[in-house]
C-alpha cells in the first residue's frame, strides 16, 4: 500500500469518533501493513512461543477428553501473567491492534480450563477444595491497578481513560489518585456502575466540571482566602461518604496519596484499610491543595457517634503528587498488585514516559542509563542540601523537589497525552465547554490502542475474581441453609463390673 494511503489511515486513527470505529480502521492498517500476518506468525523473539504453544496444546487435550482431575492439577501447578515473556511491552506495540494469534488462544483456553474446573462435580473436587485453588491462584497471579497522576486541568484526561476502560468493562477495582487524580478516582469511587454511566456522557462531564472552578478564584487572587470554595464544588460529585463506606457502595478500593505540610513526617495513602473512617472528600481536598495556592488541609474523619471531627488534627496535608504521583509499591504492598496501568498528565513527566520494549536497541539502553544516571546524581546532590539545610521553609522545598525527582512515574502500561493538541499552558487556565470535551476525548483516544493490551493482562485475573465472587455467594447460602446439629444426648455408661472393687466396698 502506498504512503498516501497510510497517511490517511493514520489520520483516520488520530480523529476516530469511537473504539469501534477505530478498531476497524486498526484492523484496516495492519492488514495493509503487514503487521496482520505477523500477528498469525507464532514466533518472535520476544517470548518463548514453544512453551506457550505446548502448554496450550495440554490444556487443550485435557478440557476436551473431560479430564477433571488432570486437568485441575495441571492448573494447580501455577498460572503465571507472564509465562514465556507473553506480557513483554514489545509484543503489544508492534502492531495497532492486538498482539499474537498464539498469546490471545493461551489467555483465552486458560480462561475456558479455569471455568470448566469451577464446574467440576464436586465428588471429583469438593466445593472446599476448589474454592481454596481459586483463592490461591488469584493471590499467585495477581491483580491490576489503574494510577491517576495529578495535573490540574489535564485531569479531565483520566475521565476520559476510565470512560473508556468502564465500558469497555476493564475498570480495575483498585484505584490510586494523587491530586487532580484523585478527584477522579474519588468520583469512581463513590459511585455505582450506574452513576458512574450517568456521569459520563459528555454533557454530565461538561455540567460538573464547570461546577468545579476552584482554579477561578486562584487567578482571582482569592484562592487562600476561601478554602471552602474548593469544597463546595467538589460537594457537587464526591459525597460525604468515608473510604470504608464507598468501598462498601462500590466494591473499589480507592487510594488518594497525600504529602506532610512539615517536615519529617511521612507521607500516607488514604484507603478503607488505612483510613477507613476518613471522608474522602476531605481526602481529595488534601490531595489537590498544591503549596502557595491552597492552603494546607486536616483531614476530617467520622467518629464512633457517626458525627465528624478532626482526624489527628496536629498534621496538615498537602498535594499527593509532591511525595507519591504513582503509589505503586504501596498498592503492592496492600492489594497484591503486580501489573500496573498508569494514566499520566503531568507535563513535567510526560516527554520522559514510554511503554518499556516500544523502542528496542543500544540506543535505548544509552538514555535509559543516562536518564537514571542523572536522576541519581540530582536526588543526591538534593539530599546532601536539604541536611544541611538551616531554613526549615527552604529545607522544606528542597525535600518536596527531592521526592518529585526520585519517584518512579512508569507503569506496565502507560496512558498519557498528546501536548501538541492539548496545549499544556492552559494548564491552570479555566476550560471552556470545547476544551473540556477536547481533554477528555483525547483520554478516550490515547487508551483506545492499549485497550486490547489491558484486556489480554487482565483477562485471567478478571476470570477468577469472578469466579470467587459467585462461589462465595454459594459459600454463603451453604452456611445459611446449615443447620446446626443439636448434640446427641450422652448416655450414662454402664457401671463397669469389677468384682473385687465390689467385694471391697463399704456399702
Amino acid at each position: 500500500m502506498n504512503a498516501k494511503r497510510l497517511k490517511a489511515l493514520q489520520n483516520d486513527l488520530d480523529h476516530a469518533e469511537t473504539y469501534e470505529a477505530w478498531r476497524e480502521i486498526a484492523l484496516e492498517f495492519d492488514r495493509a501493513t503487514g503487521l496482520e500476518e505477523w500477528k498469525q506468525r507464532q514466533t518472535s523473539e520476544f517470548y518463548d512461543h514453544h512453551l506457550i504453544r505446548s502448554r496450550l496444546n495440554k490444556l487443550k487435550e485435557l478440557r476436551k477428553r473431560n479430564d477433571d482431575i488432570e486437568l485441575y492439577y495441571t492448573l494447580n501447578e501455577g498460572i503465571h501473567g507472564n509465562l514465556g515473556g507473553m506480557g513483554r511491552s514489545a509484543l503489544y506495540t508492534h502492531s495497532q491492534f492486538g498482539t499474537k494469534k498464539l498469546i490471545v488462544e493461551y489467555i483465552d483456553e486458560v480462561v475456558a480450563a479455569l471455568i470448566h474446573v469451577s464446574k467440576i462435580d464436586e465428588n471429583i473436587v469438593s466445593f472446599a477444595d476448589k474454592l481454596d485453588f481459586f483463592r490461591r491462584a488469584s493471590h499467585c497471579f495477581g491483580r491490576s491497578a489503574l494510577m491517576l497522576s495529578g495535573g490540574a486541568n489535564f485531569g479531565m484526561f483520566h475521565v476520559g481513560v476510565a470512560k473508556t476502560l468502564q465500558e469497555q468493562r476493564l475498570l480495575p477495582t483498585v484505584i490510586s489518585g494523587s491530586s487532580a487524580g484523585s478527584v477522579v478516582a474519588a468520583i469512581i469511587g463513590t459511585s455505582s456502575d450506574e452513576e458512574l454511566k450517568q456521569y459520563f456522557t459528555l454533557e454530565s462531564i461538561k455540567h460538573e466540571a464547570m461546577k468545579f472552578m476552584g482554579w477561578k478564584k486562584l487567578f482571582k487572587g482569592e484562592a487562600l482566602l476561601d478554602g471552602d470554595h474548593l469544597e463546595e464544588s467538589m460537594a457537587n460529585f464526591i459525597p460525604e461518604i468515608t473510604f470504608e463506606e464507598a468501598f462498601k457502595k462500590t466494591n473499589r478500593a480507592i487510594n488518594i496519596t497525600i504529602t506532610p505540610a512539615r517536615l519529617n513526617h511521612e507521607s500516607r495513602m488514604l484507603n478503607a484499610i488505612s483510613a477507613p473512617n476518613v471522608y474522602v472528600r476531605k481526602g481529595v481536598m488534601a490531595s489537590t491543595a498544591v503549596p502557595g495556592l491552597f492552603p494546607p488541609v486536616t483531614l476530617v474523619a467520622k467518629n464512633y457517634q457517626g458525627q465528624p471531627q478532626p482526624y489527628n488534627p496536629s498534621r496538615q496535608w498537602v498535594d499527593g503528587t509532591l511525595s507519591n504521583d504513582l503509589p505503586g509499591k504501596r498498592l503492592s504492598r496492600i492489594y497484591g498488585v503486580n501489573h500496573f496501568i498508569a494514566s499520566q498528565v503531568n507535563p513535567h513527566v510526560v516527554p520522559f514516559v514510554s511503554d518499556k520494549g516500544q523502542t528496542q536497541g543500544m540506543m535505548q539502553l544509552a538514555a535509559e542509563i543516562s536518564s537514571k544516571t542523572t536522576k541519581n546524581i540530582i536526588s543526591n546532590v538534593l539530599k546532601a542540601t536539604t541536611s544541611n539545610m538551616k531554613s526549615p521553609a527552604l529545607g522544606y522545598f528542597l525535600t518536596q523537589v527531592h521526592a518529585l525527582v526520585s519517584q518512579d512515574y512508569t507503569a506496565d502500561i502507560n496512558i498519557t497525552p498528546n501536548f501538541s493538541t492539548l496545549k499544556p499552558w492552559k494548564l491552570f487556565s479555566n476550560p471552556e465547554d470545547n476544551d473540556i470535551a477536547d481533554i477528555v476525548r483525547a483520554g478516550e483516544r490515547a487508551t483506545w490502542p492499549k485497550i486490547e493490551w489491558i484486556r489480554n493482562c487482565t483477562k485471567i485475573s478478571r476470570t477468577l475474581d469472578s469466579i470467587i465472587v459467585e462461589m462465595e455467594k454459594e459459600e454463603k447460602v451453604l452456611l445459611k441453609n446449615e443447620t446446626p446439629k443439636k448434640p446427641a444426648a450422652k448416655k450414662r455408661a454402664a457401671p463397669r463390673k469389677n468384682p473385687a472393687a465390689n467385694e471391697n466396698s463399704a456399702d
